[in-house]
């Protein structure tokens, strides 16, 4: 059996990371590192860091549930995939969820969301 494609977009929480693996261990090794991707870290709001926690939980939860019977992609809504998809799929709230490509669903109704995965399991059977 296929597993169900679950696509995830929300805006996700991004870090000052540098490209270059050689200035990244300077910044460590002088102690500027962790401090720049802490400083970006905490710019973010409370209610930002506290719904990516949750939909971090929840999706875990998701994944032990369904174990092999479903795939997940989580894509941030701020990348230019997120961005191609929010057009495609008319979804502009988050958290999205995209099942099989086919159906969608914007919120955090654990059982709504379960019921159109159960609803795409079935209808592979």
């Amino acid at each position: 059996m296929k597993p169900v494609v679950l696509e995830v977009m929300a805006p996700m929480l991004s870090t000052v990371e540098m490209s270059c693996r050689s200035c990244n261990l300077i910044f460590d090794a002088v102690g500027v590192g962790q401090k720049l991707r802490n400083t970006s870290e905490n710019e973010y709001p409370e209610d930002w860091k506290e719904a990516i926690s949750y939909l971090s939980d929840w999706l875990q939860e998701i994944t032990n549930l369904y174990r092999h019977r479903l795939e997940i992609k989580v894509i941030d809504a701020q990348s230019p995939l997120g961005l191609w998809m929010q057009i495609r799929h008319r979804l502009f709230r988050f958290p999205a969820f995209i099942v099989d490509k086919k159906r969608t669903y914007i919120g955090w109704d654990t059982k709504e969301l379960e019921a159109l995965i159960d609803e795409r399991i079935h209808a592979q059977n």
